[in-house]
């Protein structure tokens, strides 16, 4: 027995591989698989997760307080407030901020669920954001003394109007949507898109000619007073838009999704903001004042319930992780429970080389020394054929509970098969074959104690470059340990030391 012949006694081959299933069933069981992770995306997202009672009744309880709110100041709309310099870039910059942002929220939950109706929302979010910015620039003395930077004297008053269409019209087409199509799932999403970024360019380059460019506007705003978006119509026609988009959306699901609810409190803040300006009526007002703040109430809904869901999935994505690595770990213990001996619970072949090599590897990191001691007990197979192998397998477990007993936390042990067993060991480099001895020397006292003739023969190396040569040399020493006598230690020398 010597080294190649530890090697030789490897585990048994493997198994031929079975053949994997037909093309056919892994095709079909690939797209049942896409369209349950499809499915589990679009459940996790709020345009499609149902929304808890203490949702609904948040959103109840909000809708009635800026109702409430709203038809208290309508009495004192038309109150005169003193102008507030910071207020109006402010007010402007935010709600261009969060309609942007939710613009972007919105196009990334579309696409990671591919709804339809998602883009068509996102792509009313980022026309709005985009007359917002132009009507901040077309307000008279935002940025200069000398008035507008852009436009003319009714060029604002329009913008409102129009941003004010932004989020109706993209609501009604939401609901709209959502009504015929509840769930839809755009096919080509090149195309999709390409078509919806050309319906928001196309509308921006229209609004911004016809306001910004036109000097034939009609008056709606004659110096501060814009009383006649109410009496032309196209406040109450936004109106109309708004309460036409709050009633599709409730037949379309009864605002069941956390999406559709937190959509229609965006719906029901802008009717409020329309209804409070036009009845304050003049630039100033209290009700232009409580027309802007509801109008940034609004703006920030959507853009609250998507940054909420950012938050509530990375707090998922960190337990499941959690859940994950307590899965590996518990894992990770059954493959190496597998991976010990089932007689003496010590690591087999392949685990012990892991883990002896990782000893190794430390040592040769910190510079200390490290010892490998193979042992072949004497005597076992006269007992275990006087005894019967029942007797042998108990032989066997006390060995491995000797050597356990024996060693350090740092240490290894393995059974290598049948009844040879081996150690590593580390320690000061200076010290090393001292403490290898020492260790070899109490194992045989260890099974000598077992009786009924037991003894071990072991063999001792210092090798440290490489775990198979220590082994094999470890094998050989166990060899010289048998022919000076068993049941005894043996320091491997090389020929050039026996020379010596």
């Amino acid at each position: 027995m010597n080294g190649s012949e530890i090697q030789g006694s490897a585990d048994n081959p493997r198994s031929p591989d079975k053949r994997q299933p037909e093309e056919s069933t892994m095709t079909h069981a690939r797209r049942l698989t896409d369209r349950a992770a499809h499915a589990n995306q679009l459940q996790a997202s709020p345009a499609q997760r149902p929304a808890t009672p203490s949702e609904r009744r948040l959103a109840r309880w909000v809708c009635v307080a800026l109702s409430a709110a709203t038809v208290f100041l309508l009495p004192f709309a038309q109150i005169q407030l003193g102008k507030m310099q910071a207020f109006l870039p402010g007010y402007q910059t935010a709600v261009i901020g969060t309609y942007l942002l939710t613009a972007y929220l919105m196009y990334g939950n579309y696409r990671a669920t591919r709804s339809e109706a998602l883009l068509h929302l996102s792509g009313g979010c980022l026309y709005t954001a985009g007359i917002l910015v132009v009507q901040f620039l077309s307000f008279p003395g935002a940025f200069t003394d000398k008035g507008a930077l852009i436009g003319g004297s009714q060029t604002t008053i329009w913008l409102w109007f129009f941003w004010h269409i932004g989020p109706a019209v993209g609501a009604l087409v939401f609901a709209w949507s959502e009504y015929r199509n509840p769930g839809r799932v755009t096919k080509d999403h090149a195309r999709a898109l390409r078509n919806t970024i050309a319906v928001v360019l196309l509308a921006f380059a229209a609004t911004v000619a016809l306001t910004v460019f036109n000097s034939g506007l009609p008056v709606l705003d004659v110096n501060g007073d814009f009383s006649r978006i109410t009496s032309s119509g196209i406040a109450p026609l936004l109106q109309v838009l708004l309460a036409g988009a709050l009633v599709i959306l409730w037949r379309a699901s009864r605002f069941r999704n956390v999406l559709h609810l937190w959509l229609a409190m965006t719906i029901v803040a802008l009717l409020c903001d329309n209804a409070v300006t036009m009845v304050g009526a003049t630039r100033l007002s209290l009700g232009w004042y409580a027309g802007r703040l509801s109008a940034l109430i609004s703006s920030s809904f959507m853009m609250l319930v998507y940054l909420h869901d950012i938050a509530s999935s990375y707090e998922r994505s960190v337990a499941a992780a959690d859940r994950l690595a307590d899965s590996n770990a518990k894992l990770e213990v059954k493959v190496d429970e597998a991976r010990l001996d089932p007689l003496t619970k010590l690591p087999r072949r392949d685990l012990f080389n892991e883990i002896a090599e990782r000893l190794r590897d430390s040592t040769v990191a910190e510079g200390t020394g490290f010892a490998t001691l193979y042992i072949d007990l004497d005597g076992f197979k006269a007992v275990n054929d006087r005894l019967g192998h029942g007797y042998g397998d108990i032989v066997l477990i006390r060995t491995a509970e000797a050597l356990k007993s024996l060693l350090r936390d740092s240490d290894v042990a393995g059974r290598m098969g049948g009844d040879e067993f081996v150690v590593c060991v580390s320690a000061p480099s200076d010290v090393v074959l001292a403490v290898a001895t020492r260790v070899a020397d109490r194992i045989v006292g260890k099974i000598a104690a077992l009786g009924d003739g037991l003894g071990a023969s072991v063999g001792i190396s210092t090798r440290r470059d490489d775990l198979e040569g220590a082994v094999g040399e470890a094998d050989n020493a166990m060899f010289e340990a048998k022919k000076l006598g068993k049941n005894r230690s043996s320091f491997f020398r090389s020929k050039l030391q026996l020379v010596a």
